[in-house]
């Protein structure tokens, strides 16, 4: 993405927002739950009306036609300020060809989930110039009690009046020093899953955040490699990572053999490396800005939040 990106429109203090289904189905308690906080934080909620199906192929929410209509439906509402995904899994990538990039670059929508939305948040940097935002989905997250980390970082990220820093006292600096650039990534998986697709990131100059959750330990180590043999880390700025969710070796976690692999694999990039920053599969997951720029300080260990990215 070389133009500048629009800014989503700020959600404002009881706004609405839509909730869509662009994966897999949630349970109705789920999603109740997840309803109910959003209305705490002053939220008002408008549905998709496909989030409680379940298709009989792959068990997603609806198939690719009702995710994809629900969906669009909350971009068109002229009332819906700001569109939560209800969960991730898998689904995304089916409907990327599909989906109306001219619509959503016109509506400027602010869009927040992660997991299988790191599929749609590419395309909408990529092809739409959009910012967006990883961060907590309403049948995952928001439908449990929250860190007060999150629960902070939630609101005030989506409404524009989040703090410029997020202090990370317990991230573990793998390769010292300063990096900065936009914030690219999310779910490793779904990283290595759009190399060479039109949808993928330009990871040029970027400052790159990965997560993952449920992988054998090689299957990690072959993801990276994909993308170094790509060539998509060779012009990064740095790289940081949230939490690996049961990432094993052989069926158990060893967070000190994770830890090697990753410096082994990123560690020769000559780059700044971090890992442990509170974002991905488990709490705390402070919503990220995907595509503003940022700045990663491994010497205070500090990220911090250097442009503007709502309007």
């Amino acid at each position: 993405m070389r133009e500048p990106l629009r800014r989503p429109r700020r959600l404002a203090p009881g706004g609405v927002v839509g909730l869509a289904g662009l994966s897999g189905p949630v349970a109705g308690a789920d999603l109740a739950a997840g309803v109910a906080t959003l209305e705490a934080f002053g939220y008002r909620v408008r549905l998709a009306p496909n989030l409680l199906e379940r298709e009989p192929l792959l068990g997603l929410a609806g198939d690719d036609d009702a995710r994809l209509d629900g969906y669009v439906s909350l971009v068109r509402d002229p009332e819906v300020d700001a569109i939560v995904f209800s969960r991730g899994g898998y689904g995304v990538t089916r409907l990327l060809s599909r989906l109306p990039g001219e619509l959503l670059a016109e509506t400027a929508k602010l869009h927040c989930g992660y997991s299988d939305l790191t599929a749609l948040a590419a395309f909408l940097r990529e092809r739409c110039g959009l910012v967006s935002i990883h961060g907590p989905m309403a049948a995952a997250e928001l439908a449990r009690p929250l860190d007060p980390l999150t629960a902070a970082w939630f609101p005030a990220l989506l409404e524009g009046r989040a703090p410029g820093i997020l202090e990370v006292p317990a991230a573990d600096v793998l390769v010292p020093g300063r990096a900065e650039g936009p914030l690219v990534g999310g779910c490793l998986s779904l990283l290595a899953a759009l190399v060479g697709t039109p949808w993928e990131y330009d990871y040029d100059g970027a400052l790159l955040f990965v997560e993952e959750i449920g992988e054998e330990a090689y299957r990690v180590d072959r993801m990276l490699g994909s993308l170094l043999s790509a060539g998509r880390f060779d012009r990064l700025a740095g790289i940081i990572t949230g939490s690996m969710t049961r990432v094993t070796f052989n069926g158990a976690e060893d967070p000190d053999r994770l830890r090697a692999l990753l410096h082994a694999r990123l560690g020769p990039l000559g780059i700044p490396v971090a890992s442990g920053l509170p974002f991905g599969h488990v709490l705390p997951n402070v919503p990220l800005p995907v595509g503003a720029r940022a700045a990663w300080d491994g010497e205070t260990r500090t990220l911090a939040l250097e442009e503007e990215f709502l309007s």
